[in-house]
């Protein structure tokens, strides 16, 4: 992925990231992901996700170029259902580390 792709697409799955999590319960979710080790882990799932045709979405964006149209909605709304499912995801994949790393969980 070209670096001019990268920052922008990282930013917003920092930012979807934090504002879904609001919706979630501080324990287990938020502290969960407050710890850094699980919250690059859901940052890693998350981008593993994005489809190739999201991808030349934003970098239509950036270049001008003529590829399939995504409305603003429709990429918020994508991503939000992936970081939900990266959410129960790695929770799931990493639930004996977390019950090891994070107390009361």
């Amino acid at each position: 992925m070209p670096q001019a792709l990268i920052n922008p697409t990282l930013t917003g799955i920092n930012q979807t990231i934090e504002d879904v999590l609001d919706d979630y319960p501080v324990h287990p979710y938020q502290s969960a992901f407050s710890l850094p080790e699980l919250r690059q882990k859901l940052v890693a799932h998350i981008l593993s996700q994005v489809s190739h045709p999201l991808i030349e979405g934003l970098q239509a964006a950036s270049n001008a170029a003529p590829v399939p149209h995504y409305s603003q909605l429709q990429v918020r709304l994508r991503t939000e259902m992936l970081v939900r499912g990266s959410i129960l995801h790695i929770l799931r994949e990493n639930a004996v580390w977390l019950n090891r790393h994070l107390p009361g969980a």
